[in-house]
């Protein structure tokens, strides 16, 4: 079954258009006084409200801040992928939520663990960023 799919827009179409090319893009605050990384995808900065934000590629590599262990997907399509580990994952200074792949299931407490991102097949023409854990 397919997974549910994103809604691409004018203002995100960047940051997916960045995943199918293997690069995860995160908005940043032109504003000097500023430059905060901003994600998700909006019109303006939401820490000074500054409207110059460029698109950055990051680098994928983050921490996890907290996590659950998935056993009852909110969709037919992620049976498959069950049980499967989401967390929070601080890059840059903000929050991407997303699956770890191949992440102990088991309780264990993954908060502080490194992370880097790859980039899954999700859907037709789309490619979803998940993470694993680094080598530490």
């Amino acid at each position: 079954m397919l997974k549910p799919q994103p809604r691409i827009t004018e203002i995100n179409r960047p940051f997916w258009d960045g995943c199918k090319a293997g690069r995860l893009m995160m908005q940043r605050c032109q504003n000097p006084d500023c430059r905060k990384t901003i994600f998700y995808p909006r019109v303006c900065c939401p820490q000074c409200h500054g409207a110059i934000l460029d698109w950055v590629e990051v680098s994928g590599r983050g921490s996890i801040i907290t996590h659950t262990t998935v056993y009852r997907p909110h969709h037919d399509g992620f049976v498959g992928d069950l049980p499967y580990v989401f967390a929070a994952i601080e890059i840059e200074g903000t929050h991407l939520y997303a699956q770890v792949l191949d992440a102990p299931t088991d309780g264990t407490s993954l908060t502080g663990r490194a992370v880097c991102v790859e980039f899954v097949g999700h859907g037709p023409d789309l490619k979803m960023p998940v993470f694993r854990l680094a080598d530490e």
